[in-house]
């Protein structure tokens, strides 16, 4: 969901303006009456805003009238996720990740606003057969190694919010079992990472450790995928260690001694 409950400060045209620009992370195409009730907005408002957009080149429209994100909105995009300084501190620990494992090594950051998590780079290892995700795009943290080793280290309150909103599983449509969340939070605050098999695709393991900012405030994590197929649970321990050291050097790169 692209909207959310905004403070009567944020009303204005600016920030109406980039929660439409932000919809298009979650979508790529949008009708105009979809558009406004997502964002909670009128339809008028929408459509004004829109036509603003467009001669900027950061909003289109396509042969069926759908609006897309224009090719402005995509260079700009493109121009700062590649420069996104925590991606060039963690790139080279994702590759040494994935030459030591050749399996994909991938750095996942948290939206502490929102509440959810994204996929911000990744390294490919030689197979053909690994798991591919869209970068950038918002997901919940309440699916999967992904986010739940981030969801364990945000305050309580945080928790239950995340909790309130979360959504059926990505990959099959189950409700989210809560007790059985609470515990696996509790052991992964006890064991400094999270393991999961088969919470956000199919037939897939995934083991993440977090890392923190400056401040001690957990920042996203690094994680290994890996197909069941080629997954040795006698490799685990050694694929821990390779996510600890990395995540630890990132943590100390970010400034938290």
């Amino acid at each position: 969901m692209v909207s959310r409950e905004a403070p009567q400060a944020d009303t204005g045209t600016v920030n109406r303006v980039l929660r439409i620009l932000s919809a298009f992370a979650a979508k790529d195409r949008w009708p105009l009456n979809e558009l406004a009730r997502e964002l909670d907005l009128p339809r008028g408002s929408v459509h004004r805003l829109l036509k603003l957009c467009r001669p900027l080149g950061f909003v289109d429209q396509d042969a069926e009238g759908l609006y897309t994100a224009g090719i402005e909105l995509y260079r700009v995009a493109s121009k700062l996720s590649a420069d996104m300084p925590i991606n060039r501190l963690a790139r080279p620990l994702l590759e040494g990740l994935r030459d030591a494992t050749d399996e994909t090594a991938m750095l996942v950051l948290l939206s502490r606003q929102e509440l959810r998590m994204f996929f911000s780079d990744i390294a490919w290892p030689s197979h053909p057969l690994r798991y591919t995700v869209p970068l950038h795009q918002l997901q919940p943290l309440t699916w999967g190694a992904a986010g739940q080793s981030l969801l364990a280290f945000l305050e309580e309150e945080e928790i239950e919010r995340a909790i309130g909103q979360a959504a059926t599983s990505p990959l099959n449509g189950r409700p989210l079992d809560v007790p059985a969340l609470r515990q696996t939070l509790a052991q992964i605050r006890r064991s400094g990472y999270a393991t999961s098999y088969a919470e956000r695709a199919p037939d897939m393991h995934g083991l993440a450790v977090p890392f923190f900012d400056k401040g001690g405030q957990v920042r996203g994590h690094i994680m290994l995928t890996i197909p069941n197929f080629r997954y040795d649970p006698a490799h685990q321990e050694r694929y821990l260690q390779l996510l600890r050291e990395a995540a630890a050097e990132l943590t100390r790169r970010l400034g938290w001694k």
